[in-house]
């Protein structure tokens, strides 16, 4: 046999995400979010404003008057109010200019949110490359000149109707009305269940149950209205691009009705471990609904491997070397860390209304460094352990008493954080007391929501931008942070914890629980040379304008069309074989390849492996078909190379194949081929001690050894305590060895089996195809996942045969005729789901099988 071809880097290019150009998308993207990217506003009362504006540009400087007063000139005296580096005055002072687009239609105006910038950023941009659709809930309606809202379920149908109008001209937008059920969803669900748990905030209080139940059928039903409106919308060759844990039901309700849509989930929120993730009472229902999507995609590696492991240790499910294989389907995880508009924040920065409010701080505070923190008050946000960390930097660091300031912004969210609030002011009151004077305050705190030029302000007039939060799914403001310091290059330290750390090595990064180590990165932050703050910007800079949310949306989007199409050659439940068809295609071949498991498929599944001995029926038909010139054999086996001499040796013209693929010895020769000289074995050690751990734990498991792989057997255990074992020893090597190796894990028939990434029963079976191109019948069964890599070889064949052009045929990569049948057959039941084509019950009937064929080759030489 010719040996494998070596890997190139034209070959891996070509298996990159990003490689090549926009992938082509026969339909629409549908992008699907908890709520749209406009507020809404009624005036009930106004005339109708006939002419509709045209849908929004992308954003340009100055672009977009809010309202219709004339900008400011250069030289008008700047208003006092406007030049307050943060304004506690009621704001009734209007913003000269915003990027925010605003349309009217009769008595609507909606007009573009600030929330969640960087996500609608990225789905925004694929308008330049695709048609899109936007579906998502309308937010209550405000009644304009007034603090008054209104659910959009309530308003007139013929207004609904206005409304549905003016957002699908306005950017192609499919308002979902929710009813009651939007509170409980929100509110309750969300904000009270998931959004605590993955931030691995797990409840301290006990309830009854009924308020959280009333929550969880909330939940559903407005993931079930968002799936039907997804149905209603949808035409075949469409994506749909679903955003973050409000909807995580939606990706498994729309594989119910939509068998064949390509679906795609990204988590903006972070994913917790599967320890913490065990407590949700719906964690089936959770993890299901999103394992119905063609790819789940999260911020960072760590959260991706959580969410692999809660999906095997709480369904049982396998994990695989693209994600996760639920049902016979393989759902790939991908990591896509979500960037910034960085050109729309640059033009922000930039806004006249910025550059009078750093110069009043820098006024402020002459002389000083400023340290700037600007944070959500909730308890994720590491603000506590902020304060904490700047009064420990000032004990250990007195040279710096007086010369410094944290200027930290709070902003109120949803829920009550009294506690947190009081407890925040309380340590600021103590830090101030001890390191004050009449002369300087060491933090001055203001706990409200800041306008947008107050903002960048404060991001661009720091010296320090500091950033601890305890868990964060991603933390844009250090994003935003970096591309206003283009000029300062003042450096960021950032909490490992943030979904943005894995992103920004040149970060100073800390563990915020380390008071003294966050000391230490404020002082050498403040002590950094000129030169390394300008080479470590640089980095940063290049990363976020470089990974842009532009660049995070197209890579999903590309990601997705690849995993969809890997999912049109996956596992599916296979017909009953057509006897008939099959003798009939036999006899009429010339040139047969004919590719058999043994365990499982020429023999029974025995309790002890060494019993599974070859009859003499299957050794009589074996022997006879390898005796015909026609046909080239072969058993691909898992067994070791020993067992198949002892076996099935004796048989003149079988080829075989030992420990999947490792070994293989051609008909006629003594000596076996060893495709393990270059793979590294080292990991076994390491495997070893782990198996041989819940070896000592389960009774009647035990381990076997073969070169290539390891396999722990717990077929003699108790039957659920040993699979309860095996997932938690499953679970064991992945953390520990499959993370961290090329290796890859095989749930068999009651064992597990680790064995190189590298090396397959698939990879022999190619090899053999590409050396017979002459073949006219192709025939294949197998019993278990190991033979799942044998059919999927062979569904590749087919598919391409279909597919290929005549002109760019892959014909002699695959080694196949276009008219060769090719049999691909999985043993088990009806309702199986395998790569093979079809199917039979029991390995007896692969046996007969065998027979059937043996007796027409004897007829035909009668």
């Amino acid at each position: 046999m010719t040996p494998f071809s070596p890997l190139t880097a034209d070959k891996v290019a070509d298996l990159l995400p990003l490689a090549g150009n926009p992938p082509r998308i026969p339909g629409r993207i549908i992008n699907v979010t908890h709520k749209i990217p406009y507020n809404i506003v009624w005036a009930s009362s106004a005339s109708p404003i006939i002419e509709l504006l045209s849908p929004p540009a992308p954003p340009t400087p100055f672009s977009v008057r809010s309202y219709a007063k004339s900008p400011r000139k250069h030289d008008e005296e700047i208003d006092t109010v406007e030049a307050a580096p943060i304004s506690k005055l009621a704001r009734h002072h209007h913003r000269t200019r915003t990027l925010r687009a605003k349309f009217h239609a009769a008595d609507w105006t909606v007009e573009e949110g600030r929330d969640h910038a960087a996500l609608h950023a990225g789905l925004q941009s694929l308008r330049d490359s695709w048609e899109t659709v936007h579906i998502g809930w309308t937010g209550n309606i405000l009644i304009k000149g007034t603090k008054k809202e209104i659910p959009s379920y309530k308003i007139l149908e013929n207004d609904k109707s206005k409304l549905k109008d003016l957002l699908w001209r306005t950017a192609n937008i499919v308002p979902v009305f929710l009813g009651d059920a939007s509170r409980g969803h929100y509110e309750g669900y969300c904000k009270e269940v998931l959004w605590p748990l993955f931030h691995y905030i797990v409840w301290s209080s006990t309830s009854d149950g009924r308020a959280e139940k009333q929550n969880w059928e909330d939940y559903v039903a407005v993931n079930r209205k968002f799936a039907d409106t997804v149905i209603e919308q949808y035409r075949p060759g469409d994506i749909v691009f679903i955003q973050d844990y409000h909807l995580l039901l939606v990706p498994a309700m729309l594989r119910a009705k939509l068998p064949d849509a390509a679906v795609g989930i990204f988590l903006h929120a972070t994913f917790p471990s599967s320890e913490i993730f065990r407590c949700l009472t719906t964690r089936n229902e959770i993890l299901r609904g999103i394992l119905g999507a063609n790819l789940v995609g999260f911020q960072t590696y760590s959260y991706a491997r959580h969410f692999i492991s809660s999906s095997t240790r709480v369904l049982g499910c396998e994990s695989t070397q693209t994600g996760i294989d639920i049902d016979g389907h393989n759902v790939s995880v991908g990591i896509f860390p979500i960037g910034i508009d960085a050109t729309r924040v640059d033009n922000f920065r930039k806004e006249s209304g910025v550059s009078p409010k750093i110069q009043a701080i820098r006024d402020m505070y002459t002389g000083k460094k400023i340290i700037v923190g600007r944070d959500k008050l909730d308890t994720t946000k590491g603000v506590l352990q902020k304060l904490h960390a700047f009064e420990k930097f000032l004990a250990a660091y007195p040279e710096w008493r007086n010369r410094v300031v944290l200027l930290q912004v709070t902003t109120p969210t949803h829920g009550d954080h009294t506690k947190l609030e009081n407890k925040v002011s309380e340590i600021i009151s103590h830090i101030n007391g001890v390191y004050g004077s009449l002369e300087f305050t060491p933090i001055h705190h203001y706990h409200q929501n800041i306008d947008r030029d107050e903002y960048y302000a404060l991001l661009s007039v720091a010296d320090v931008g500091m950033i601890t939060s305890v868990r964060d799914g991603m933390n844009t403001t250090s994003l935003e942070y970096i591309i206003c310091q283009h000029e300062n290059h003042g450096p960021l330290v950032l909490s490992e914890f943030t979904g943005t750390a894995g992103s920004l090595s040149a970060a100073l990064l800390v563990n915020p629980f380390d008071y003294t180590g966050v000391a230490k990165a404020l002082y050498d932050a403040l002590e950094m040379s000129e030169e390394e703050k300008a080479t470590r910007h640089q980095q940063l800079y290049n990363q976020v304008t470089s990974h842009s949310a532009s660049f995070w949306a197209h890579s999903f989007v590309k990601q997705l069309v690849s995993a969809t199409e890997e999912r049109t050659l996956n596992s599916h439940a296979a017909p009953l074989l057509d006897m008939d068809k099959f003798v009939v295609d036999y006899k009429t071949s010339k040139k047969r390849l004919m590719f058999f498991d043994y365990d499982g498929t020429l023999t029974r599944i025995v309790p002890v492996p060494d019993d599974a001995k070859p009859s003499e029926g299957m050794m009589q038909s074996l022997t006879t078909l390898c005796n015909d010139p026609r046909n080239t054999v072969w058993v691909v086996s898992g067994r070791d190379q020993s067992t198949l001499v002892e076996w099935l040796g004796h048989i003149q013209g079988l080829n075989m194949s030992a420990e999947h693929g490792c070994f293989f010895k051609l008909a006629g020769q003594d000596t076996w081929t060893n495709n393990l000289k270059n793979v590294d074995m080292s990991w076994k050690q390491d495997v070893t001690e782990i198996f041989d751990y819940y070896t000592e734990r389960t009774q009647g498991s035990f381990v076997e050894h073969k070169k290539s792989s390891i396999t722990w057997h717990y077929r003699l255990a108790d039957v659920v305590y040993g699979a309860f074992q095996a997932k938690e020893c499953q679970n064991h090597l992945e953390n520990a060895v499959v993370s961290k190796r090329p290796v890859e894990i095989l749930v068999g028939k009651k064992n597990l089996e680790v064995r190189p990434l590298s090396i397959n029963k698939g990879e022999i079976v190619k090899k053999i195809l590409a050396q017979h191109p002459d073949a006219d019948f192709v025939a294949c069964a197998g019993d278990d996942k190991t033979d799942e890599d044998m059919f999927r070889v062979l569904s590749a064949a087919k598919h391409f045969r279909v597919n290929s052009q005549p002109e760019a045929t892959s014909l002699p990569l695959i080694g196949l005729q276009q008219d060769t049948p090719v049999y691909s057959i999985a043993v088990g039941p009806a309702e199986k789901k395998s790569m093979a084509n079809w199917h039979v019950k029991t390995s007896d009937d692969i046996v007969n099988t065998l027979g059937l064929l043996a007796k027409a080759m004897e007829i035909d030489k009668s």
